[in-house]
């Protein structure tokens, strides 16, 4: 366990950067529990998920815009997802931009669908900025300042091992049922 923490130290700066391109929610979260640590430097990951997330949404608008007929195939399965999120960028555009970024499941679909919708480029990079900036600063700096809660309770939680399976089981059965009802709408 401890070899991974020191791998994770030792390049945890290139892999918050790289899994932020996707998003990077987990990344960023745990990057700040280390730097509550005093294993990692804050600013510079906040800076660093804010860099990827960035040009992450950015590169995904830009195949929605330019490359639709590519990456269609792709989004086969989620047509319908897609159209919805391509009618709610026309109706929600700035909002959605900003409340996307902090819903699992949305920060693949919204860029895609803001460059489907033919959403204007120099608005979109300027509220993706904005968005990505809010969003590295308020979960990273939650995670620096919750980070000695977050250890305590994984702490209590190695006391009694039977009770982090029942946790997890518990967690995805709650994941799974507002995925399921949110879906069917």
């Amino acid at each position: 366990m401890q070899d991974m923490v020191d791998t994770l130290i030792q390049y945890g700066y290139i892999v918050l950067f790289f899994y932020s391109l996707g998003g990077g929610m987990v990344g960023i979260l745990a990057a700040g529990i280390l730097c509550s640590q005093g294993k990692m430097e804050i600013g510079l990951c906040i800076f660093l998920a804010f860099l990827g997330n960035t040009l992450g949404s950015t590169l995904l608008f830009i195949l929605g815009k330019y490359y639709k007929k590519d990456i269609m195939p792709y989004f086969k399965n989620h047509r319908r997802k897609l159209a919805l999120a391509t009618m709610k960028i026309k109706q929600y555009g700035t909002i959605l931009l900003i409340v996307q970024k902090f819903i699992y499941g949305l920060k693949t679909f919204i860029p895609v669908a803001a460059g489907i919708a033919k959403y204007n480029f120099t608005k979109f990079a300027f509220i993706n900025a904005f968005a990505s900036l809010i969003w590295s600063i308020i979960l990273g700096l939650a995670a620096y300042i919750f980070g000695h809660i977050i250890e305590e309770i994984f702490t209590q939680l190695g006391k009694y091992p039977y009770i982090a399976p029942l946790f997890l089981l518990a967690l995805a059965g709650i994941i799974w049922f507002y995925l399921a009802k949110f879906s069917k709408k």
